[in-house]
Parts: structure tokens; C-alpha cells; sequence
């Protein structure tokens, strides 16, 4: 008799082993799933975030160049309006004498006036 009940045990046993192996099985693949799901969230967000980070980027890249564009373009209506052929053009139409010779006055005497 007690063969058979030393039977039972170790079957009883085996299935009890295999419902905790089971169940550790069960476990370990809700924690995979649950692992997946926060992962691919978490993909996600960082790949939206990406991309909202680039087409603002590519934005300011656009604002840079026109820009620089309307910088060029002043710079180079600053240097027109500075040319020497604009100045002679802008005194000329000032109506003023042309400078002539110029005399300066020198005294040798090495005097000064005092207060």
C-alpha cells in the first residue's frame, strides 16, 4: 500500500510542478507583452517627437534664408547708394560751388591771443 501512496505523491507532485511551471510561464509572458507595449508607446512618442523637431527645424532653415536673402539684398542697396557715381550725382544736384584752390593764412609772427 504504501507504494501506491508513494505513487500518487510523486504524480501529485509532477502536477503540481507543471501548474507552477505553468503559471511562471504565464507570468513571464505577461511581463513580455507588458514590456512590448510600453516599448512600441515609448518608440512612438520619441519617433513623433522627432518629427515635430524636424519640421520645425526645417522651418527656421526657410526663415534663415530669406533672411540672409534680405540681408544681401540691403547690403548691396547700401553699397549702390555709397558708390562714388551716386554721391557725384546726389552733389551734383545739390546746386553748391565747386571747391577751387585753397589758400591758407599763416602768420609767422608766432603771437596768440589771451583772455
Amino acid at each position: 500500500m504504501e507504494k501506491t501512496n508513494i505513487k500518487q505523491s510523486g504524480h501529485e507532485n509532477k502536477k503540481l510542478f507543471d501548474a507552477k511551471k505553468l503559471l511562471n510561464l504565464r507570468n513571464l509572458n505577461k511581463s513580455l507583452f507588458l514590456a512590448i507595449v510600453i516599448l512600441a508607446v515609448y518608440y512612438v512618442a520619441g519617433v513623433n517627437d522627432l518629427a515635430t523637431k524636424g519640421f520645425a527645424l526645417s522651418e527656421l532653415k526657410q526663415q534663415e534664408n530669406k533672411l540672409i536673402e534680405a540681408n544681401n539684398k540691403l547690403e548691396l542697396e547700401a553699397m549702390t547708394l555709397s558708390s562714388y557715381g551716386q554721391l557725384s550725382q546726389r552733389v551734383a544736384g545739390l546746386k553748391m560751388v565747386a571747391v577751387g584752390e585753397i589758400n591758407y593764412l599763416s602768420d609767422n609772427s608766432g603771437t596768440v591771443a589771451r583772455r
